[in-house]
């Protein structure tokens, strides 16, 4: 990806440091939009190879983080949650067993 805009902007130092549940996101921008105040983006993340697909994930934030169609690169805190468990019935064995979806997220790291 050439011409990648680096929208958030981190000292040196604390660059260089891992930092726990924080990833960068590069990609390009498919689209956006707001529900309950915040702005959901989503970003087409290059495919890893020739015969792999790219990922499309949503990163939340405050505001616009780009307009469509600009490659950017984004600093995001990892998070999730557990969603409402269900039973499902294994078609092998007839049992029962409990599945409890996780929900992950992707919030931009943003200056205060």
């Amino acid at each position: 990806m050439a011409d990648v805009n680096v929208v958030t902007k981190m000292d040196d130092k604390k660059a260089a440091l891992p930092q726990p549940m924080r990833v960068i996101v590069m990609g390009r921008v498919e689209g956006s939009k707001t529900y309950d105040g915040k702005r959901y983006t989503q970003i087409m993340t290059p495919a890893a190879d020739a015969y792999s697909r790219p990922q499309l994930i949503e990163v939340r934030s405050k505001s616009r983080i780009a307009e469509k169609g600009e490659e950017i690169s984004v600093a995001c805190i990892l998070g999730g949650y557990q969603r409402k468990a269900y039973d499902v019935k294994d078609k092998k064995t007839g049992e029962i067993q409990t599945v409890v979806p996780v929900e992950h997220t992707l919030d931009l790291v943003e200056a205060d």
